[in-house]
């Protein structure tokens, strides 16, 4: 009797424990690769390539057996249990199909080729997560990495403006369109929109149902070559609460039950923003709640730190883009070199599709 007593509770703590989600979350400082488009299983492990840096962590599942004998001992001598409680149908579903794009695009003075690639990889990256999720519900936004209207330089010049498209003359901007952070609907500069973007959310980012979503998109993320940079920087104030929160400027973007992808763009290193890899990478995190499981980090940069570089050879100098990417678990570091940025949106797609499984909305 006593035996039996016991394979009933060691079978009944066992249950309980096989019941949980199994999911480590949190942030990790370890410097790990994985192969652009591919993941792992397991800490244990690790690879690299030039295009793309971060660590994938899964927990390995565990099973448990029990004796599945019955025994003829009476009722009357076995001690009633009561009703054995539910553990509950375990962590609530995925992202389902909810994501939250935020691009942070350098207008850099040689970026126009790179923002050219950028706009030509995007329909067929919005194509694949259309494929994966049944009821794709995005938001996408393009923060303004400048933080002015116009080149202030231009101000008064009356006689000229209409030879210089960086300045819109006869145009008011509104309150938001010279905020660092926010959403931009104005792109200024040469080579940049300059026109006010046709946005259907009414918001100073697209939603779900956008008509002609590429053209939008276009639109936005035409940024132009102002010289404006900093997008790490520019990525932690898009997110801040004073932009995000109620009456900011991005208001409603970021969603507590979405995935939230950022995309970095930028052709240097980015060493001239505030704060440290270490403080963008905690950004991430806190904005989804603690999760690090909710976010997945594109940075296409120069690779000219890695031997056999698209952009040439500089080894030993500190690029602080890349070691964002190594601090979150579920990212993608592609050379800005490339012909193409289509490769790195299709990994980061697969990143997006996995983790949107295993995300359990705070």
């Amino acid at each position: 009797m006593v035996r039996l007593v016991t394979l009933i509770a060691v079978s009944l703590s066992a249950a309980a424990c096989n019941n949980g989600d199994g999911q480590q979350t949190g942030f990790s400082s370890s410097i790990t690769t994985v192969p652009q488009g591919t993941s792992s299983s397991g800490s244990g492990t690790s690879s690299s390539t030039s295009s793309s840096n971060g660590s994938e962590d899964s927990a390995a599942g565990s099973s448990a057996s029990s004796d599945s004998s019955t025994s003829t001992t009476s009722s009357s001598s076995v001690p009633d249990l009561g009703t054995i409680p539910d553990a509950g149908d375990g962590p609530p579903p995925g992202c389902k199909g909810k994501v939250d794009f935020l691009f942070t695009i350098s207008s850099a003075p040689t970026m126009e080729v790179k923002q050219a690639r950028l706009k030509a990889s995007f329909s067929s990256f919005m194509a694949t997560l259309e494929s994966e999720f049944a009821d794709f519900d995005y938001h996408i936004l393009s923060s303004n990495t400048s933080g002015f209207w116009g080149y202030p330089s231009c101000v008064g010049c009356q006689d000229v403006c209409e030879d210089l498209p960086e300045y819109p003359c006869g145009v008011s901007p509104e309150p938001c369109d010279s905020i660092r952070g926010a959403g931009v609907t104005y792109p200024i500069g040469k080579h940049a929109s300059n026109e006010r973007c046709e946005l259907a959310s009414g918001l100073r980012y697209i939603n779900a149902g956008q008509p002609m979503l590429e053209d939008a998109f276009t639109c936005i993320a035409s940024m132009g070559i102002n010289g404006a940079d900093g997008v790490a920087e520019t990525t932690v104030l898009a997110l801040a609460d004073d932009l995000d929160g109620p009456g900011g400027c991005n208001e409603g973007f970021l969603r507590a039950d979405a995935l939230l992808v950022v995309v970095a763009i930028q052709d240097t290193y980015d060493n001239f923003s505030d704060g440290t890899p270490e403080d963008w990478a905690a950004t991430l995190v806190e904005a989804k709640g603690g999760d690090a499981d909710a976010v997945v980090l594109l940075v296409i940069s120069t690779d000219i730190d890695l031997p056999g570089a698209l952009c040439g050879n500089t080894i030993g100098v500190e690029h602080n883009l890349r070691t964002w990417t190594t601090l979150m678990p579920h990212s993608v570091f592609g050379s800005i070199c490339a012909e193409g940025y289509g490769d790195y949106f299709a990994a980061a797609a697969a990143k997006i599709t996995e983790q949107c499984e295993v995300f359990a909305p705070q």
